[in-house]
Formats: C-alpha cells, structure tokens, sequence
C-alpha cells in the first residue's frame, strides 16, 4: 500500500541527486546539516506511517494520532540526535529531501536557502516545483487513505510519532 509513496520518494531523490550532481559546491544542505529542521511539521497519512516504521511505530498506532496537535510548534524536530543529525534520514519526509533545492511555490519565485547557490542563479532545470510534488503526495495519500478507510486530509505531527518511539 506504500508502493505509490515510495516511487514518488525515488523520483525526488533521482531528482536532488542530479541537482547536487550539477550543483555540489553551491549546496550546502547535507546530512547534518539542521538549519531548516523546525519543530511543529505534521505529515500526511501515508508519510507518517514510513516515519512511524523507521521508528519502530506499528502503522495502527500512527493512524490513531491523526489529528492530534503538535505537542510544540517551536523549535527544532525531535528527531535529532545530540549531533543535529536526522536519526531517520534514509526514511525522512519527502519535505526535509528537498530542502536545500531551489523550490518554486505557485505565484512565487524560487525559494532558495540563504546558504545554498550563493552568488549565482541556478538554472530553471534545478528549480523543484513545489506543486507538483504536493499533487502527487495527496494522490499517494489518497490511495493509502482509501485503501485503509482513513480520512485522507489528517495530518499527524512528527513530534507526536517521536514521543511514541520515546525520543524526548
């Protein structure tokens, strides 16, 4: 039921690894890197259950925190370690693989992290369309939603998935 999920999580990875390929000295967004790490991020359905799996969080457990506020909308995720490393980068949520890249968000320009292309202007091919990824997420969110009798707008908060892991 995650199989949608998953191919869209390797077409963006396919996607950032050939922006870095290009772009590697002007990118400094890499594991350890924390900056945009910001407490309070909810996910979708279908995303919180391959978080809850890398954390060893039962996928009926996850679905029952469906709509449950954050437990803080401030600072940094709960799940990083001591290092300010990502305890689940390889199962991270498809927002946190794109950050670092040029994003274009409908009616603005490219957003671009303050330490990333400093001094040039990446080119259009670079630019990761905010939209579309947000499109093909609901329609990987819908099918699992679907399939599991869910309402496929809740969200869960990735703080609350950290707590039930027993990450403080």
């Amino acid at each position: 039921m995650l199989h949608p999920y998953h191919q869209l999580r390797t077409r963006i990875d396919r996607f950032v690894e050939s922006v870095f390929a290009r772009y590697s000295e002007q990118i400094a967004c890499r594991p350890g890197c924390w900056q945009c790490c910001s407490g309070g991020l909810t996910l979708v359905m279908v995303e919180a259950v391959v978080v809850g799996r890398a954390l060893g969080i039962e996928a009926e457990r996850v679905h029952l925190q469906a709509g449950q506020p954050p437990l803080r909308e401030d600072g940094y995720c709960k799940l990083l370690n001591d290092d300010n490393r990502c305890l689940i980068y390889q199962d991270r949520p498809l927002i946190c693989r794109t950050q670092g890249m040029p994003l274009k968000y409908p009616g603005v320009e490219a957003s671009i992290c303050d330490l990333n292309f400093v001094g040039i202007e990446p080119h259009n091919s670079a630019v990761f369309d905010m939209d579309n990824l947000e499109t093909a997420l609901f329609a990987a969110n819908l099918d699992y939603c679907q399939r599991m009798g869910l309402h496929p707008m809740s969200r869960v908060a990735i703080d609350r998935l950290a707590q039930l892991a027993g990450i403080d």
